[in-house]
């Protein structure tokens, strides 16, 4: 439990940090944010790097949390959560590495143009394909039968395999119904004009979020009641 608790602590941590970011919020500084030789040097590129630093923790830090409330409800196993600080690591070191290359290039080779702040094409589409993986995941679920790996995981449930198949037949695929439909909604703005993108990712972004954890709530809600 305590190693899920530091996983969940990490994931709002990149949030917390990231956000200010991504917005655009953060000036020059010493102590906060992407110091790198390039970014130190023109405020434009600090931006603009910083901005895609934002990015890269918000995603990191919502992928981290979701994970750790899905464990936290007992739907995946809470061993889940050294996997979790294991992946955040690996990746905060590889974006830093991508990073640094990335504000090389953007002020040696091309400069902050109008494109280094859009939404762009990309984003949504790799949201689009963390979707479809929930997806998947709620599919499995809902057609599993009581194991330590998938499915919703609590007392209720391991009790009781008729509990296991109502809850999670139900809750599986309510949860792979709206990923797949919050996931052809990103696939959707990548054939929006960028005003449009920047308007609608971060609100679909954050109602994907809130109905992972509002079905897994659900969900343990659901599991409980059927055993009084």
């Amino acid at each position: 439990m305590e190693i899920l608790l530091t996983s969940l602590g990490l994931a709002l941590l990149f949030l917390v940090l990231g956000i200010p970011l991504m917005l655009g919020k953060v000036k020059r500084n010493s102590l906060y944010g992407a110091r790198f030789s390039a970014t130190m040097a023109d405020g434009r590129v600090w931006d603009v790097v910083n901005r895609k630093t934002g990015f890269l923790f918000v995603v990191g830090g919502a992928v981290a949390g979701i994970v750790d409330m899905l464990a936290v409800a007992g739907v995946v196993t809470r061993v889940v959560g050294q996997y979790v600080v294991g992946a955040l690591v690996t990746y905060i070191l590889i974006a830093s590495v991508w990073l640094w290359r990335y504000s090389e290039r953007v002020a040696r080779d091309t400069g902050v143009t109008v494109r280094d702040m859009e939404v762009g094409r990309t984003a949504p589409l790799l949201v689009a394909i963390g979707c479809f993986a929930i997806v998947i995941a709620g599919v499995l679920s809902a057609f599993s039968t009581p194991n330590p790996w998938v499915g919703f995981r609590v007392p209720a449930t391991f009790a009781n395999p008729a509990v296991w198949h109502q809850v999670n037949l139900k809750a599986g695929l309510t949860l792979a119904v709206l990923s797949g439909v919050f996931g052809f909604m990103f696939l959707s703005l990548r054939n929006m004009t960028e005003d449009e993108r920047k308007r609608l990712f971060s609100g679909l972004f954050i109602g994907w979020v809130i109905s992972i954890v509002v079905v897994a709530i659900a969900g343990s809600l659901f599991a409980n009641s059927l055993v009084r």
